[in-house]
């Protein structure tokens, strides 16, 4: 193996590592500390007051164990509608959660991608463009998508344990409270089972049958909820795939060649073409990763590939009526960059590797580029946020706590919700 090569076995983080992957994930906070003033504007929205309607109608508890549509996650709901209650209705409250969880993820990822022997140019890469891409402005600005980040939590909690130590039970519990976080954290439990199988993440000296057996209960939280979600969700409410398994498949595809490259590298046009020719540069990237990778890395590249095309396959079924047009969405971008994200820092490692020069000159050029990105992605956000508070904050608040005689049904994200309903519970719940 040459230097340039990630190392096969778990690389402990010592004090100065922790603290390092500590000041990432405060770093990651620049954006909403920087723009806090148009972060605050924002206003619930949309499936907000959908939730504490139903939250309202039926009682905390019932209402936390409610299946509905494609979702069962009593544990989002427990903490999403516990936090409403406990910040009095603060609309700034929830969104600070999110980048708290989201800052969480970033320590996460880069403990999770140095402990399976990537360098700290792969780690800084992955931990930078997760942290503070604008890409993400609708996961990490509407309170309802804690539940998507939440779950992200989970899944690198579980990785992390297992790969630290294969076989334990902690990361069978992190994979049910993702499965009970969101629809798509069901895929948890599958990446660990598929890891379980992977000598390079478990060990070549393991027996064929224990890792048949954890693979197994690795399952379990999945198999789980997902029978749970059949048994319940009324035959009205469940996704009906006759006849539209073709279309499910394009959006499918569409969604995993488009992103996350499609928002990161500003691509302006639309169509066949730019599908193909990102999903060859996305396929080239995973390929490159997969060759020159070894042991645990590799394990981890092969897991998150995994999650990505789940991740595709469960949007194709559950979000295809949407249009293409939807498949790069926002929401969907968050997690397309933690799949892709450690296989690009891996490439720019090695790039960095090729520059001539003693090691110091390398250090301070990657420093510069990581330092102008970083730079250039804060700016980003003075856009998209400014917009989006607009959108989903200003205009918000002036139809439901100034306008003195709104249309009936004219909640912003929910047109079907009566504005008045709205504004009662603006007043019960002392939402701001």
């Amino acid at each position: 193996m040459t230097a340039a090569e990630p190392k096969t076995s778990v690389r402990p983080a010592g004090r100065s590592e922790r603290w390092i992957l500590l000041a990432a994930a405060v770093f990651a906070l620049v954006p909403y500390l920087e723009y806090r003033g148009l972060f605050a504007r924002l206003y619930w929205f949309g499936d907000d007051f959908d939730m504490i309607d139903q939250m309202d109608r039926m009682g905390f508890w019932r209402w936390t164990w409610l299946v509905y549509g494609e979702n069962f996650v009593p544990l989002f709901k427990l903490l999403w509608g516990g936090s409403v209650l406990a910040f009095g209705g603060s609309y700034v409250a929830m969104i600070t959660l999110v980048w708290m969880t989201h800052a969480l993820n970033v320590a996460l990822l880069g403990r999770l991608i140095w402990s399976c022997g990537l360098p700290w140019m792969a780690v800084f890469s992955a931990q930078l463009v997760l942290g503070l891409t604008p890409a993400t402005i609708e996961t990490l600005a509407w309170s309802v998508q804690w539940s998507s980040v939440m779950s992200v939590t989970f899944l690198l909690l579980a990785l992390d344990c297992f790969f630290r130590a294969p076989f334990g039970r902690a990361p069978i519990a992190w994979a049910a409270a993702s499965a009970l976080s969101f629809a798509r954290g069901l895929l948890t439990g599958a990446l660990l089972a598929l890891a379980s199988l992977l000598p390079g993440a478990a060990g070549r000296n393991e027996r064929l049958s224990r890792r048949l057996g954890y693979s197994l209960a690795c399952l379990v939280p999945t198999v789980a909820v997902a029978v749970l979600i059949s048994l319940l969700v009324p035959a009205a409410d469940k996704p009906h795939m006759d006849g539209k398994w073709g279309g499910a498949a394009v959006y499918g595809a569409w969604y995993y060649c488009l992103n996350p490259a499609y928002y990161l590298l500003g691509v302006e046009s639309w169509g066949p073409r730019t599908v193909v020719l990102l999903g060859v540069l996305k396929l080239a990237l995973v390929a490159w990763t997969l060759h020159r990778s070894q042991g645990r890395a590799r394990a981890l590249f092969l897991v998150l590939l995994a999650f990505d095309l789940g991740y595709a396959v469960l949007l194709g079924i559950g979000r295809s009526h949407t249009g293409l047009h939807a498949a790069n969405s926002s929401r969907y971008q968050y997690a397309s960059i933690l799949a892709v994200m450690p296989a690009f820092g891996f490439l720019v490692s090695r790039l960095f590797e090729r520059v001539p020069g003693p090691v110091v000159f390398r250090r301070l050029a990657f420093a510069a580029v990581l330092a102008f990105a970083a730079a250039s992605m804060c700016r980003q956000w003075s856009v998209e946020i400014g917009h989006f508070a607009s959108w989903r904050g200003t205009q918000t608040r002036q139809l439901l706590l100034v306008d003195p005689s709104p249309a009936p049904f004219a909640v912003p994200g929910y047109p079907g919700f009566p504005t008045q309903r709205a504004k009662d519970l603006i007043e019960k719940y002392h939402l701001h």
